[in-house]
């Protein structure tokens, strides 16, 4: 599977072609749920407007996939939306496209080309991070070993959840499933095998 992008902030798009104005909007959502909520709020935020087309792409594997033309002829809307995501391999991401009609018609080629636009232009505005399958881990270490273990964990580009300093040291970090197996093998090295190891949830899935 190719690597997958997911957005870390919000993009937009405004112009106007042949009288009818097409207000773009591509943005972070964790589930379809989430896209619908949003598409109804547009729908209530632009109550003049003739159309919300939109499409999405969910999923740390990318398989979800919607889209709707909105009323527009079949194709010419959902679909010139959603390419541009596949194209940019993202995921978990929607994008939105608000239709003024102005009066003009634009043939099924001109709304395509509208739609595609729209799409293309939101998501070159939108900022977007790398996704990262993690597992979380919970380590039980001893302090003389501490500063050697963080070094693991940011060489293993981890990401450090929690620490607590007691008796020992617990520190939970999520960790990409690709490296896990490495850090564990160079964690017990260095604490000649008293490491423990609690791996709390897998396949879940964070930016970096």
């Amino acid at each position: 599977m190719p690597e997958l992008w997911i957005p870390s902030g919000t993009g937009h798009s405004d112009f106007t072609e042949r009288k009818s104005r097409f207000i773009g909007e591509a943005r972070k959502v964790s589930g379809a749920e989430e896209a619908r909520l949003r598409i109804k709020k547009l729908r209530l935020e632009h109550p003049r407007s003739r159309h919300v087309a939109w499409a999405y792409i969910l999923g740390k594997d990318a398989a979800l996939k919607g889209m709707s033309d909105d009323g527009e002829p079949r194709g010419t809307a959902g679909r010139p939306i959603m390419d541009p995501i596949k194209g940019n391999s993202l995921t978990d991401t929607l994008v939105t496209v608000v239709r003024y009609f102005g009066g003009v018609k634009l043939g099924t080629g001109g709304l395509s080309s509208a739609y595609g636009k729209s799409s293309q232009e939101s998501l070159a505005g939108m900022p977007r991070v790398r996704l990262i399958e993690r597992i979380r881990v919970e380590l039980g270490i001893e302090y003389s070993v501490y500063e050697q273990v963080v070094r693991l964990i940011r060489e293993a580009d981890g990401l450090i959840v929690q620490e607590l300093f007691e008796f020992g040291v617990k520190v939970v970090v999520d960790l990409p499933v690709s490296m896990f197996e490495e850090f564990r093998r160079n964690v017990k090295d260095i604490s000649r095998g008293a490491a423990q190891f609690e791996v709390n949830k897998k396949g879940e899935s964070n930016e970096s």
